[in-house]
């Protein structure tokens, strides 16, 4: 399975990606290449599904600026 990293520097996104947190990057690969949905990321983090959201979403703002 490719990585996000290796994914996003095929387009190049890498830059972006490397200006996420350490948690939305987490975030953002839990939900997108592995599946998870958000009440579950909320789960394994043990804070609201709400806060994923939001993360996640932060996360791919900062991506899409690149």
């Amino acid at each position: 399975m490719n990585t996000l990293k290796d994914i996003l520097g095929k387009i190049d996104l890498e830059e972006g990606y490397e200006r996420l947190t350490k948690r939305e990057k987490k975030i953002i690969t839990l939900y997108y290449l592995e599946g998870y949905k958000d009440e579950e990321i909320a789960i394994f983090y043990g804070i609201s599904r709400q806060i994923i959201t939001r993360l996640r979403g932060k996360g791919i703002t900062k991506l899409k600026k690149f």
